[in-house]
């Protein structure tokens, strides 16, 4: 990316909205010119139920963060998560166009689109992304495009993401209600590990367990290769919903008491006292031990931890896991979930990485900021910029003449209503 270069991201959660609008510094490096974060209520088990309520939710975080950075936005990168996509694993060879100046960036851009075409794609499913991880140039492994290396052929190993036509129209007419268009989507695990996870756990095996509202992205890496990725409909919402559910509160107490009780393990009390139930229905029992909350909180994490380690198992990639590391809203203020991990999962390498710890402006705003990192740093061979407009403000002399001509309108229209009374 050249300096100067504008990326927009959208975030599109299951409670909130989240855009980032980050330039590109003389450092290379992403700088945030503009945040916004709104409520969003349209979105149920990973599917867009209203697409105008979406649509505005999307919009009330845009003018947000086009307030900050004083530009129009007009299109922008949006997040999709692992319901709604599936990874095909593809290695191909291709010829270079003029072998003795070089492969150059059009030779990469041509198997791109062999790729894309040899795909099968199952019905309205369609291609989002084309992660290239390693190139084989001369016998020889590249990380980087081998831009300027000098071969007849080369071979690529990529993995092809391919997502659900029905979600991309959902997305569409959610980012048409909102007056944007998309330029593109973005596997959300691919943000969210790039600035989470250190290359040397990519490298040497790491499982990323993501906790949201909502949702739980399960992904495997390993030799810096994304090697597995789903999502289960199961996040912190859920341990609300079983706090209200056991007790017959209403959820506002439920997450406040998750809140206040945030221990994953009955082990960890110190003082069991008991709790007094404010919404508690009228003549049954509304006191209870603080045990009783956080074994309702335990047994749901720990359902999280059962349902990863047995689809690992069943693919057979348990034992590529060196470490766990733990992230998300729904996870990162429950004291004790690295322990519960480590003894459920039986991997004992675990840590958490709460969204406090990464410098960005607010927890909420990790995964979109990590989508814009993760978009700048894509290869030569990917246009990656997002169309935005500069805001003019209009002069001081503008505004006086404007004045006075909106005065002049509304006097001489006031003058002629008096006539048609007489």
């Amino acid at each position: 990316m050249a300096i100067g270069d504008i990326i927009v991201g959208l975030d599109i959660g299951v409670s909130k909205v989240s855009c980032v609008i980050g330039q590109v510094n003389k450092f290379s490096e992403i700088e945030v010119i503009g945040y916004g974060l709104s409520n969003n209520s349209g979105i149920k088990r990973g599917q867009i139920l209203d697409y105008e309520r979406v649509g505005q939710s999307i919009r009330d975080a845009v003018n947000s963060a086009e307030q900050i950075s004083e530009l129009s936005v007009n299109s922008a990168y949006v997040n999709i998560k692992g319901m709604n996509v599936r990874i095909e694993k593809v290695v191909m060879e291709s010829e270079v166009e003029r072998p003795n100046d070089g492969m150059t960036v059009n030779d990469i851009y041509n198997l791109y689109t062999k790729i894309q075409i040899s795909t099968r794609l199952e019905r309205d499913e369609q291609i989002i992304d084309i992660l290239p991880s390693a190139y084989v140039v001369n016998g020889r492994l590249y990380k980087e495009e081998p831009i300027g290396a000098f071969c007849k052929t080369f071979q690529m190993e990529v993995e092809v993401v391919i997502a659900k036509g029905d979600y991309i129209v959902g997305v569409q007419k959610a980012l048409k209600y909102a007056g944007l268009k998309i330029d593109g989507l973005i596997l959300e695990t691919l943000a969210t590990s790039n600035i989470i996870l250190m290359p040397e756990e990519k490298q040497n095996g790491v499982l990323m367990i993501d906790i949201g509202g909502g949702h739980t992205d399960i992904s495997l890496y390993k030799r810096d290769r994304l090697e597995f990725y789903t999502t289960l409909p199961v996040g912190g919402n859920h341990i609300t919903n079983d706090i209200a559910l056991t007790f017959d509160i209403n959820t506002e107490e439920a997450e406040k008491l998750k809140r206040q009780y945030n221990l994953a393990l009955v082990s960890m009390i110190t003082n069991n006292h008991e709790i007094k139930l404010t919404s508690k229905a009228a003549g049954t029992n509304d006191v209870v031990k603080c045990s009783e909350i956080v074994q309702v909180i335990e047994a749901r994490i720990k359902e999280i931890y059962q349902l990863t380690r047995r689809m690992l198992q069943e693919k057979g990639m348990i034992t590529a896991i060196n470490t766990v590391v733990l992230t998300g809203q729904g996870i990162s203020n429950i004291v004790g979930a690295e322990e519960l991990a480590t003894r459920t999962l039986k991997i004992n390498q675990v840590r958490v990485c709460s969204p406090k710890l990464i410098n960005v402006i607010k927890p909420q705003h990790t995964t979109v900021y990590g989508m814009v990192r993760y978009i700048s740093g894509l290869g030569l061979s990917k246009h990656v910029n997002s169309d935005v407009q500069i805001v003019t403000e209009p002069s001081f002399k503008d505004k006086i003449f404007e004045g006075i001509e909106n005065f002049k309108e509304k006097f001489f229209s006031s003058k002629k209503k008096k006539k048609k009374k007489f």
